[in-house]
């Protein structure tokens, strides 16, 4: 490789792979997503290692699937380790800047009452970076302002009363007669949401959350424009609450959507949590999907404007040709697929698959798509490779810069590994879903439940029709096999790192 490139990685949260125009939604309108896939790279089947916020987090920044770092749920800190990605570029020379959502220790006390919330301010770095901005999606712990979710907000040690929040303070500070909105997310005092977690925000635009986190991106870029630079541009959209600033909720006409994926029986062969998580979110979905997916769309329009502005901001200033953009997300979202809503134990593609664009100018050939499996885990070692850094132990993704470069043409991986140990703090026992996806078959084996599930992708992309796993039992224990050889395979790093 030439001189070490700058690098931006733009992550989002919660976005399914579909919910791009260049991935053929005719109903979200994203054109400046749209031109980076254009100009690059296009991974059309990218997974998660686990699809809640915390856990896939940590696989981008240590490299390792959760079995090895050990963040197999929400509530888990991620391990600071010198092997992580803000401290590994930051030994080989790139200035370092973190701006958005990391999530990268707990944010909320329902699973430890004595939990102290971090500092991140403190100290040369935070995780390897030594410039950050940062924001989170719930904002129930940043002030004493009540919010739709947490009506009494003072808490009983308020010493150690609040998370910090950049973003929040910077409202209070600069914008003072926003700030009480800001802190309610856009929903005005008095006003109710149309249902739960849906209302379009009163906010501005130019005050909004993701406005915010590209503009702290764009400054870090003039600051460290001699390079070389990584910035992490993370925003906290289009997460839940679903509420798009009202200008931008009212470019979409949701008469003119597709509706949910759905048929009426299909989780007959689905297991148990599966059918009691239908039975808890499907009402509101049902009655109000239209309007859910118009403020999904809005807030990714939002989303979508911020990175035209930050593609210009690299052209204006002459950066754009050494610098490596890569876009994805950290999970997906259900958006009333299936009945279901947001995210939980079940590996439907909505969920664990998400969007991957890589654009390198000169480099990665422009316009092209990857057919092959791919996992967000590889990431890591795709930056660490186009930084000089040369991925070993103990990383466990692959680095992707020879099939971007057209070098290799088979797949990356077989298969993908997807895992989940829980989902939040009200289940004892924590329940486990772990799943295998290969090129056609999707196995899904829940550990508590003694449940197994296989879909084929080919034949049912929708996953409407799981097959009758008694009626295939070489196929189920063949893939059960490569299950257990994968988790395997993941696990035995733990070792490696010294972490048990």
């Amino acid at each position: 490789m030439a001189a070490m490139p700058n690098v931006l990685l733009i992550t989002t949260d919660q976005h399914r792979f579909d919910a791009l125009g260049c991935m053929g939604n005719r109903d979200v309108h994203t054109p400046h997503i749209d031109r980076l896939a254009a100009q690059g790279v296009t991974f059309d089947r990218c997974y998660v290692t686990n699809p809640v916020c915390m856990p896939s987090r940590a696989s981008l920044l240590t490299g390792q699937f959760p079995d090895a770092n050990g963040v197999r749920r929400n509530g888990i800190p991620v391990p600071d380790v010198a092997f992580g990605l803000g401290r590994a570029v930051r030994q080989h020379g790139m200035r370092t800047g973190m701006f958005g959502k990391t999530h990268f220790a707990s944010l909320r006390r329902d699973y430890d009452a004595s939990y102290q919330f971090p500092d991140w301010r403190r100290g040369d770095d935070y995780y390897g970076f030594t410039t950050r901005a940062i924001t989170h999606d719930l904002k129930d712990y940043v002030s004493d302002v009540p919010t739709m979710t947490r009506p009494n907000p003072t808490p009983a040690a308020p010493e150690r009363a609040f998370v910090l929040d950049d973003y929040i303070n910077w409202m209070h500070e600069h914008y003072p007669e926003w700030y009480r909105l800001a802190v309610r997310e856009g929903l005005a005092e008095g006003q109710l949401p149309l249902a739960p977690e849906l209302w379009s925000s009163e906010l501005p635009a130019d005050l909004h959350q993701t406005t915010w986190i590209s503009e702290r991106t764009m400054e870090f870029i003039d600051e460290q424009r001699e390079g070389p630079f990584f910035a992490w541009c993370s925003f906290v959209d289009p997460h839940h609450p679903f509420n798009a600033p009202r200008a931008y909720r009212e470019r979409y006409d949701p008469a003119t959507f597709a509706p949910p994926l759905w048929e009426e029986g299909e989780l007959t062969h689905r297991s148990p949590y599966h059918r009691d998580r239908h039975q808890q979110s499907t009402a509101p979905f049902k009655e109000h999907w239209r309007e859910y997916r118009a403020q999904y769309y809005a807030m990714i329009s939002l989303i979508d404007d911020q990175v035209g502005r930050l593609l210009r901001h690299l052209d204006d200033r002459g950066l754009t040709e050494n610098t490596l953009v890569i876009f994805t997300s950290d999970h997906g979202e259900m958006l009333g697929d299936h009945g279901l809503a947001r995210k939980g134990l079940f590996h439907y593609e909505p969920l664990i698959h998400v969007p991957l664009l890589l654009r390198w100018p000169d480099r990665f050939m422009a316009g092209s798509h990857q057919p092959g499996i791919v996992q967000t885990v590889d990431i890591t070692a795709t930056i660490l490779e186009a930084a000089g850094v040369v991925p070993q132990l103990p990383y466990q993704g692959i680095s992707l810069v020879p099939w971007c470069c057209g070098e290799r043409g088979d797949a990356p991986r077989a298969y993908a590994l997807v895992t989940n140990c829980g989902e939040g703090p009200h289940y004892d026992p924590w329940p486990e879903l772990r799943t295998l996806v290969t090129d056609r078959w999707k196995l899904h084996a829940y550990v508590d439940e003694d449940h197994i599930e296989v879909d084929d992708l080919i034949e049912d992309p929708g996953e409407l029709h799981p097959l009758r796993v008694q009626e295939h039992p070489d196929l189920v224990r063949q893939l059960l096999g490569r299950l257990v050889d994968a988790g395997s395979a993941a696990a035995v790093w733990r070792r490696q790192a010294g972490r048990w």
